[in-house]
């Protein structure tokens, strides 16, 4: 069985090979968007609208330019001023702002732009692998392995940074690799463009330039022993991309270093607080739920490859290119690990191995290839089958929350009612509440805070005003299908009628809206 689907598996990408280039694109962009916009339209995630994440700041950038009157240089200048007292992503709050201006808070229209980065990714990265010269369908199982798994939530969440940044890597080293085959400078010039966009856009993917520096010395070094003149030598004809690659490189790293400083960002960095155990335990919690897939069949692949033990000897300046993405981006998350979009970029580095190297080392041939291979393509099914459950998931979700809201607005709207919103400690739920209800029109928000067993409005200009539970007539809260929720609120609810809204549920006080 397992000889026939590779026996396909083989046929297929033989008669891939045969098409011409205006047929290949043809396919490829075809398949991808296919996939991509089968996948969000077929699971409803392209018009879940909001989630009780970062969505809020869409809704809050609005209610800036519309509720208060700043103007857009206002507003951008202000969201990313203030995310460099933090962090390091000031052309990701410059899109965001934009995208606000542009399109308000529509997210139907950005879920779609957010689609189509996600196919650019895919068919850069797969052009990235027939730059180096693999065929049509080791491409496509390149881009698909990068893209396709627990990763795939970058391809509706409005919030994370991974998809853009990895549109932009593959876009830069795509047209990296044509400079390096056919000479031409211009290409060197838009990779640079590219890379130094990424950088900009989320910190973790600045780790990935020092693989693109080491790339094109691989390049350069092809069938050269290592020496000190062989490197020089290597290096010569690309210094001045180098040295600009490692400019860009220091500069980021220096101010993430010491201007921003490592210790605000709570998730990522190494913590002198925390034991090795802890760290132990974090990596181990990951290795069986969301890298999973990648363990397990990776164990495999390394196996079979360890019977060409000769031939992977060889292999030095391929393990130290996947080093040099694995290894800073697992430092990088040592708090945490990596679970969901985290595992971008580092599954770069798995799939530069097994699937560009493993799959066109020689040697592989035999039953064993067909091993190796059909582990691929099971992988591949595995994370197949989570992106469409977690796509699901994610579409249920934002339709709870939608539904809750929409109800609460025809209910309370227009009158000087309250609602208590109970989703604390997820204070970007109740942030969405605010400003989404705001803009509605509708501005008698209150927030629980369980552990003071406290009721006030929390945000804006009447922050600190304060109400009692009995001036409340609708509560909002997560039920135990919503992965954000951790406690039952404290409150006596006998009074009030319960409804469900999937993950989220209401409460409405009896006789209040009569």
């Amino acid at each position: 069985m397992a000889e026939k689907i590779i026996t396909k598996f083989q046929n297929m990408y033989a008669a891939l090979d045969r098409l011409g280039k205006k047929k290949e694109a043809a396919v490829v962009w075809g398949f991808f968007l296919a996939l991509v916009f089968g996948v969000v339209i077929g699971t409803g995630t392209l018009i879940s609208g909001f989630h009780l994440v970062d969505d809020w700041e869409f809704a809050k950038y609005v209610d800036w330019m519309t509720l208060e009157h700043r103007s857009l240089w206002d507003v951008m200048k202000e969201a990313v001023g203030y995310d460099l007292t933090m962090r390091f992503r000031p052309l990701y709050y410059i899109n965001r702002v934009l995208m606000a201006a542009v399109f308000g808070i529509n997210l139907t229209a950005m879920s779609v732009i957010k689609a189509f980065e996600i196919v650019i990714a895919l068919a850069a990265l797969y052009y990235c692998a027939r730059e180096m010269k693999c065929n049509m369908a080791y491409a496509f199982l390149f881009a698909l392995t990068v893209m396709v798994g627990y990763q795939s939530a970058v391809w509706w969440k409005l919030g994370p940074q991974e998809s853009y940044d990895i549109m932009m890597f593959a876009i830069g080293f795509c047209l990296l690799l044509k400079w390096l085959r056919t000479g031409k400078r211009w290409y060197s010039f838009a990779s640079m463009g590219a890379f130094f966009l990424m950088s900009i856009y989320k910190e973790p993917f600045i780790l990935l330039l020092p693989f693109v520096g080491l790339y094109v010395l691989y390049e350069q070094m092809r069938g050269r022993k290592v020496t000190w003149k062989n490197l020089w030598m290597a290096v010569r004809p690309r210094l001045p991309y180098l040295l600009t690659l490692g400019v860009l490189f220091a500069a980021e790293i220096f101010l993430l270093v010491f201007v921003i400083g490592t210790n605000n960002y709570s998730y990522v960095g190494l913590d002198e607080s925390l034991t090795l155990e802890q760290y132990r335990q974090a990596w181990s919690l990951a290795a069986h739920t969301d890298l999973k897939w990648y363990v397990r069949f990776g164990v495999v692949m390394i196996l079979i490859l360890l019977t060409y033990w000769e031939q992977v000897k060889k292999l030095g300046w391929e393990a130290l290119l996947t080093a040099s993405i694995i290894v800073p981006q697992c430092v990088s998350y040592s708090k945490t690990s990596m679970t969901e979009r985290y595992i971008l970029p580092c599954v770069l580095g798995f799939a530069f191995f097994f699937v560009i190297t493993g799959c066109n080392l020689k040697a592989l041939s035999g039953k064993r290839r067909i091993l190796y291979l059909l582990c691929l393509l099971l992988m591949l099914a595995a994370h197949g089958r989570v992106t469409i459950r977690e796509a699901r998931y994610f579409a249920y979700r934002g339709q709870s929350i939608r539904t809750m809201m929409e109800h609460t607005l025809e209910l309370a709207g227009g009158t000087d009612q309250k609602v208590l919103s109970c989703f604390a400690p997820n204070l970007e739920g109740n942030r969405t509440m605010y400003y989404w209800f705001r803009l509605h029109g509708y501005d008698e928000i209150f927030y629980w805070e369980e552990e003071k067993g406290k009721i006030n409005r929390s945000f804006g200009a009447r922050e600190d005003e304060e109400a009692d539970f009995e001036d409340i007539d609708i509560v909002v809260m997560y039920n135990e299908e919503d992965r954000h929720w951790c406690y039952t609120p404290s409150l006596d609810l006998s009074g009030f009628t319960e409804n469900k809204c999937g993950t989220i549920t209401m409460y409405v006080r009896d006789g209040a809206f009569e």
